[in-house]
């Protein structure tokens, strides 16, 4: 594995995280600047968060800043783009944003599942394509490009419960292998799986904890764990067409219920 270095040496490229204002995305985001890369820091809504952020990663020693788009809309995907590889020689992707809503078969919408697919599937497979156009040529250090998207450990076990997100998520898990083929050798594509890890919204503490411990390892995914898998992607150069499932085990025990019924 390629040792990043101190975060105040000579920056690896421009790294582009998705919904990095808060909660995990903000992890993601700050590992990327301790592997090295200066970070455009997306956001929706939360420009606070966001600025946190980019407050955060200039204290490493690293540059970043925080750029607004709404991810449904084509224009200001490309738009984000155009910023990110504006700000530095744009290398690497971090496809984190995404769409989580309760539904099952029998209640999903279709206006539902063509949202869920716009947010997860389109936007970052419109994102990569992309970040590939606009990788700088001449890369010195021979490293290429590197995209990481972040999926969800249902992708291997699957079950009911939040059937229009799990399907967007499988669609864009089981296009690594595929995604890795078309943009080798220049660019790098794995995907990171995170089981249970925080509590949505509204969950209670207590069902979150249960669903922790309904894990072989009984525990949820710490965040620092996903950052971990982050660096070892972006500074491993010989991987690719892999997702790398950090979930404490979850997947190893199909279940019928999402682990928020635990």
């Amino acid at each position: 594995m390629t040792d990043p270095g101190p975060a105040g040496a000579p920056s690896r490229g421009v790294a582009l995280v998705t919904a990095a204002s808060r909660r995990i995305g903000a992890a993601l985001a700050k590992a990327a600047a301790q592997a090295g890369h200066d970070v455009v820091v997306h956001y929706r809504s939360d420009a606070q968060g966001a600025q946190a952020v980019v407050q955060a990663i200039e204290a490493m020693g690293r540059r970043a800043v925080a750029v607004q788009a709404e991810l449904t809309d084509a224009g200001a995907r490309t738009a984000l783009i155009d910023r990110a590889a504006a700000f530095g020689p744009l290398r690497a992707l971090v496809n984190n944003a995404s769409l989580f809503v309760y539904d099952r078969l029998e209640t999903f919408r279709e206006a539902d599942l063509r949202l869920h697919h716009e947010v997860n599937v389109l936007a970052p497979l419109a994102l990569i394509r992309d970040f590939a156009a606009r990788l700088p040529d001449g890369d010195e250090n021979g490293e290429g490009g590197v995209v990481v998207n972040m999926l969800d450990y249902k992708v291997a076990a699957p079950n009911p419960d939040f059937f229009s997100y799990t399907v967007s998520r499988v669609g864009i898990a089981h296009m690594t292998g595929a995604l890795a083929l078309a943009l080798a050798p220049r660019i790098r594509v794995c995907g990171i799986a995170p089981g249970l890890t925080l509590p949505s919204a509204g969950w209670p503490e207590a069902d979150f904890e249960a669903g922790a411990q309904a894990t072989p390892l009984k525990r949820p995914v710490a965040v620092e764990d996903l950052a971990a898998a982050l660096t070892f992607i972006l500074t491993t150069r010989s991987l690719t067409g892999q997702n790398l499932v950090v979930d404490a085990g979850a997947g190893l025990t199909p279940r019928d219920r999402d682990l928020e019924f635990a």
